[in-house]
């Protein structure tokens, strides 16, 4: 019966083209391939950009309540997708190291994934850096092919990737939004797809 139950909702998110929901089996199964990756890899002294560095963790996830109060706090409504996620994961223990390719220049250090509510103001402030730029936002990312409703709110979960959140609570978006030079893309169709391709390189 559940095998028939699991079918029909595979059938139907492939008939309207939606995403399946992210699960708990599949966050369980991230959590211990990025930080079994992130045990075994060093800082590479040859790139430029931020890194993980080696031991980086994942924070525990939030209650229902702290998730709530999250978006109360940027009154903001999450995707289901993201609220999943919140509540299995809650960004990373460690910063992220900037060697600049050993160039000479100091190391640097910066946040790695937002957490809740340690990291509270810098999103707040990644959120605030974007608005003047929402209609460059909109007009680049619609020569792709993507619509950003004005209504959309944009929720910073590491670095300069945003969720889009939207009346739809069943998509889960995420764009990469440089500001300075607004350039726009989507990161993926879905925060599973994000979370793939952005720690893992590779699909679960």
């Amino acid at each position: 019966m559940r095998i028939g139950s699991d079918l029909q909702m595979c059938v139907r998110f492939a008939l309207l083209k939606v995403p399946p929901m992210i699960s708990t089996d599949f966050l369980m199964e991230f959590r211990r391939a990025t930080e079994a990756k992130w045990r075994e890899k060093s800082i590479d002294p040859t790139i430029y950009g931020f890194q993980f560095q080696r031991g980086t963790r994942w924070i525990e996830g939030l209650s229902d309540e702290m998730v709530s109060e999250y978006e109360m706090v940027l009154r903001v409504r999450f995707p289901h997708d993201f609220k999943a996620f919140l509540r299995e994961i809650n960004g990373t223990d460690l910063p992220t190291l900037n060697v600049y390719g050993s160039c000479g220049e100091p190391p640097r250090e910066s946040l790695g994934v937002y957490s809740y509510p340690r990291d509270i103001e810098t999103v707040k402030a990644r959120i605030d850096d974007i608005h003047p730029s929402r209609a460059e936002i909109a007009a680049d990312l619609a020569a792709q092919g993507f619509d950003l409703p004005s209504e959309a709110s944009l929720v910073p979960i590491f670095g300069h990737r945003y969720v889009v959140c939207t009346g739809d609570l069943n998509s889960s978006v995420v764009l990469s939004i440089v500001v300075n030079e607004v350039d726009a893309i989507v990161y993926g169709s879905s925060l599973q797809e994000y979370l793939e391709k952005e720690f893992l390189g590779d699909p679960i």
